[in-house]
């Protein structure tokens, strides 16, 4: 068992930020006794305890809990559905619920009206609601935070960290050492990363010396996605394995992208190959099980499996040099999704000068304009003038890059007016 969670504290053993703590436990006994608070937002650097908090607050208040990670609430529906659903009544037992939303601030420009939905279960909910985000400030959570109540958590001093840490050892009838003030110093006042680092240090021993510490390597806080590759697939530890995900700052469905793209790349043998698919694969199921129910219990044996499971599938390690790739898939999709706005940019540009319909400028314009583009460099050039497409980008996404870069320079000088020259050569260099 992870040591964070064998050792979570309750709402009285909450360290550091005692003054928001007394504050969050007024705001919960008000909720209780009938009377509607504001919403809270928890900010601060991950590992300082945001999460804990809640789930402290939650056990002190007998109260039940829902999770969910704004990254997974991408649109105004599924909001709705998951969360908007849970903020207007109480559970199954009656008892009152707490939401959590846990790294609001991962919230993109793209998200289909997430932010809006989630502004309007906050002035709405009659449930319970505490936001977390590791920069309150961010400017997409704004209109956010002017729901809610805002409270900026600070880090937690060494001493502190320190004298858990020993806690913790005593507890588990270990030696106490000089070792875990470099541990602590490590953290730079990130509890969690401190107690997983120690866990992982004292794994199998009684005591420890400083050669114990090269089993951390290089601090994972926004681990390389490459080295959490190398720690999956080279290992034969469980244990090693499964910390691969440790402070990796990646969206765990986009980590199985990654394993499932580099899986035929590392490992050689048709049955190891097919036991880490197989793997993978269950692991996927338990995340189709999250997704359906909102039951994140199953996630700890999605991660297991996904990482652990598939470092396990090979007999014996492969001692060789492995190029780890980019989700081919992922990477389709992104191209796809740029490719649609760029070509809804140009669209833009048909509809304004020839005074017609996104559908006809797409499906009828924009394909005569290719194949002009096909035919004649000449008359493609006093089209680009004419819609005024300057860029060397939409000029290549134009001709479906069936061009050499030569040919893009050329195609970009010959636009006709001395300011489009200007324009096309000040821009070919976003080309290459």
């Amino acid at each position: 068992m992870l040591w964070i969670k064998k050792y979570e504290p309750t709402i009285e053993e909450f360290v550091g930020n005692s003054e928001i703590v007394e504050n969050m436990m007024k705001w919960a006994i008000l909720w209780k006794s009938g009377k509607k608070q504001r919403p809270v937002m928890l900010c601060g650097p991950p590992g300082i305890g945001k999460t804990t908090l809640a789930y402290a607050l939650a056990k002190k208040m007998n109260w039940d809990i829902m999770e969910t990670n704004a990254s997974n609430l991408r649109d105004k529906e599924s909001l709705n559905r998951i969360v908007g659903a849970a903020s207007s009544y109480e559970s199954l037992f009656g008892k009152t619920r707490l939401i959590l939303i846990d790294e609001v601030d991962g919230l993109q420009k793209d998200d289909r009206g997430g932010a809006t939905a989630i502004y309007q279960i906050l002035k709405t909910s009659n449930q319970p609601i505490i936001l977390t985000a590791n920069d309150g400030w961010a400017l997409n959570i704004r209109e956010l935070r002017s729901a809610c109540t805002v409270y900026d958590m600070k880090k937690i001093n060494s001493k502190t960290v320190e004298s858990i840490l020993k806690k913790i050892l005593e507890k588990e009838g270990m030696e106490y050492s000089d070792v875990v003030k470099k541990i602590v110093e490590k953290s730079e006042g990130d509890l969690r990363a401190a107690i997983l680092d120690l866990q992982a240090v004292y794994t199998g021993r009684k005591s420890v010396g400083e050669e114990e510490l090269n089993v951390l390597g290089e601090r994972f806080r926004e681990k390389d996605i490459f080295k959490a590759m190398q720690l999956i697939f080279k290992s034969m530890e469980y244990e090693k394995a499964r910390s691969a995900i440790e402070g990796l700052d990646l969206d765990f469905e986009m980590l199985m992208g990654w394993i499932d793209e580099n899986i035929p790349n590392e490992y050689e043998q048709n049955e190891d190959i097919a036991r880490a698919f197989d793997r993978l694969s269950r692991a996927d199921i338990y995340m189709g099980k999250i997704r359906r129910r909102q039951n994140w219990v199953f996630l700890k044996f999605a991660m297991d499996i996904a990482t652990a499971g598939v470092a396990l599938a090979k007999k014996e390690p492969y001692h060789k040099f492995t190029q780890y790739y980019f989700p081919t898939k992922i990477r389709k999709l992104s191209l796809m999704k740029e490719n649609r706005l760029k070509e809804r940019e140009i669209c833009a540009k048909i509809c304004e000068k020839s005074h017609v319909s996104t559908k006809d400028a797409k499906w009828i314009y924009l394909p005569l304009i290719k194949l002009v583009g096909e035919k004649s460099t000449n008359s493609f050039a006093r089209i680009c003038q004419f819609y005024e497409i300057f860029e060397a980008e939409d000029i290549a996404f134009l001709l479906e890059k069936k061009i050499t870069d030569k040919e893009v320079v050329e195609i970009v000088r010959k636009i006709g007016k001395e300011e489009s020259k200007e324009r096309g050569e000040k821009n070919i260099n976003q080309f290459f």
